[in-house]
């Protein structure tokens, strides 16, 4: 077959109860000229079996079997493997609208775009909840940086079509390494390469809320891989010449980090103790707080917690 315009790259781990209502709904898909490019990540399941039916079935559905080695190294397998002009990124606990692809594709087209983000539809049960980007347009690539380095940044690994030719290998995290906001740091690296990025409002993802994941579950949420990602990210930054005019905006999103996504504290923990040095006075009001209570770290769980809880009943 001629190579298709668009690839759909799926890493698979673990997913054997939802991969089927994944494929499918690309399958319904009202863009049609695409293959799917499903990649076992070692799987401890049947995920990978009935990668290998569907693909049977279907001569534009291919599978790549591989040692597990994370998720940031099974796509980085499956880009290497696609052959269309465009690549769309689906995990496979996820499910896309059956427009997803022409709508990001029209982007792409109409704009001249390397990358086109969209929006996801959040499901937890039998609640559907749209978020919107607080930013949206046709971004420089410098832009899009600055954007992703903002707290209400939304632009994640999926709900996005790229170019595949803006990719290069180095965008990846090392294989031995483990960041707990992989997209974030990926998306970063990757902005080097950008020269047009559309940010929109449609919906095209829909994201399964999964109480096992990782993020959600805690399992990334410590000190010590948090500080590794942000001196990941200083270095990258540093390399391209930029470290100095980003460094306020790096360390609001480490007090926000430190704040709310770090389960247990160390007061002695040298993050810890990095960021209760530094000198919010000149950041917004909500970081000032925050900071401010990072201090007592029981207190600010609790005010959290409650905060949240209210959230729920709220909506």
């Amino acid at each position: 077959m001629n190579n298709p315009q668009v690839s759909v790259v799926i890493p698979v781990y673990n997913t054997e109860a939802t991969l089927p209502r994944c494929l499918d709904s690309v399958l319904v898909q009202t863009y049609t000229d695409f293959e799917i490019v499903i990649v076992d990540d070692g799987s401890p399941d049947k995920a990978g079996e009935i990668a290998d039916q569907y693909a049977a079935k279907y001569d534009f559905i291919r599978v790549i079997h591989k040692p597990n080695g994370g998720l940031a190294e099974a796509r980085r397998s499956g880009l290497k493997a696609s052959r269309g002009k465009y690549i769309v990124p689906l995990d496979s606990d996820d499910t896309l609208p059956e427009c997803a692809i022409e709508i990001l594709l029209n982007h792409c087209r109409q704009n001249n775009l390397d990358m086109a983000y969209g929006m996801f539809r959040r499901i937890v049960g039998k609640k559907e909840i749209c978020n919107t980007h607080s930013r949206t347009g046709v971004l420089t690539g410098e832009e899009f940086l600055d954007y992703l380095l903002e707290l209400d940044c939304r632009c994640g690994a999926c709900y996005n079509m790229s170019r595949r030719d803006v990719w290069r290998d180095e965008v990846f995290p090392p294989s031995t390494h483990r960041f707990p906001s992989e997209d974030t740091y990926i998306n970063i690296k990757l902005s080097r390469y950008l020269k047009n990025v559309g940010i929109y409002n449609d919906i095209v993802y829909n994201y399964y809320m999964n109480p096992q994941s990782l993020s959600i579950g805690g399992a990334l949420f410590s000190t010590i891989l948090w500080k590794d990602f942000f001196d990941a990210v200083r270095s990258e930054l540093n390399d391209r010449g930029k470290l100095a005019s980003k460094e306020d905006k790096i360390k609001i999103m480490e007090v926000n980090h430190l704040g709310f996504y770090v389960k247990h504290y160390d007061k002695q923990d040298p993050w810890y103790r990095q960021v209760l040095s530094y000198d919010c006075s000149r950041y917004g009001k909500k970081t000032r707080l925050l900071h401010f209570l990072l201090r007592w770290p029981k207190l600010l769980k609790f005010l959290i917690t409650y905060n949240r809880r209210v959230k729920r009943l709220l909506s």
